[in-house]
């Protein structure tokens, strides 16, 4: 398998999980709407530094139609009439923390899925004896998205090549729905029980401790990393019940 490049691939797996983490409890205990604000600008400057700028720029454009609905909901007021528009600096001020808190989380968990490795990640958690069903599945899940567009994109082009026209308004759409999902879900579910299979040969019901063929390094940058994430993570419960 390919290494991906980049500080955050190169990171332990379990430091990207605990900073995801830690983004997503920070963007709800800091203070508002500073806080939040200040964590995505944050987290969106440690993703151009450690060489991950397409994932937060997906993360933006996938975050831009909820920031304009959050702007109008909150901030916008005075109905339909245009000369009755109001603009509400409070509803503004939620309206960009909610936005931040959403822009933060999603750019951090785009960065992880972008710099995730299986095979690190497995090795990470056998040299751990941790449980290898849960890292499986933790594995799986993060890898449905990918391996479905990419059948989805497969089966398209062949029932195309077969004549199928997926255009023609909402009628024509409707009826190539059933081409395209039929084997799409079949070719889904022959590749669970396909994988189930494969796993069963290999021992995955065994229960005896897994040998990490090459796990990653645990680093003391890692290390500070998840203990700054888990100090910060603190602080702010401590805030939140103090405050």
């Amino acid at each position: 398998m390919t290494r991906r490049a980049g500080l955050a691939a190169r990171a332990h797996p379990f430091t990207l999980f605990a900073v995801v983490a830690g983004v997503a409890a920070l963007a709800f205990l800091v203070p508002a709407p500073a806080g939040p604000i200040a964590l995505y600008a944050l987290v969106a400057s440690l993703a151009l530094v450690t060489g991950n700028a397409r994932a937060a720029g997906r993360a933006a454009l996938v975050c831009l139609p909820l920031w304009v609905l959050l702007a109008l909901l909150h901030g916008v007021g005075g109905g339909f009439d245009p000369r009755s528009i109001t603009v509400s600096r409070a509803g503004l001020a939620a309206a960009a923390a909610q936005g931040a808190r959403l822009g933060a989380v999603a750019t951090a968990s785009l960065v992880l899925f972008a710099a995730f490795d299986p095979s690190r990640f497995l090795d990470a958690v056998a040299a751990r004896g941790w449980s290898f069903h849960a890292a499986y599945l933790v594995v799986a899940t993060l890898q449905a998205a990918p391996r479905f567009r990419r059948r989805a994109a497969a089966i398209l082009e062949a029932q195309r090549a077969r004549g199928l026209r997926a255009g023609g308004g909402i009628a024509g759409r409707v009826r190539s729905l059933l081409p395209l999902t039929a084997p799409l879900v079949l070719g889904m579910l022959t590749e669970a029980d396909e994988r189930a299979m494969a796993l069963e040969i290999r021992g995955l019901g065994a229960r005896v401790p897994r040998t990490a063929l090459d796990p990653p390094p645990d680093r003391a940058g890692d290390r500070i990393a998840r203990w700054t994430t888990g100090g910060l993570v603190a602080a702010g419960i401590a805030w939140r019940v103090l405050a």
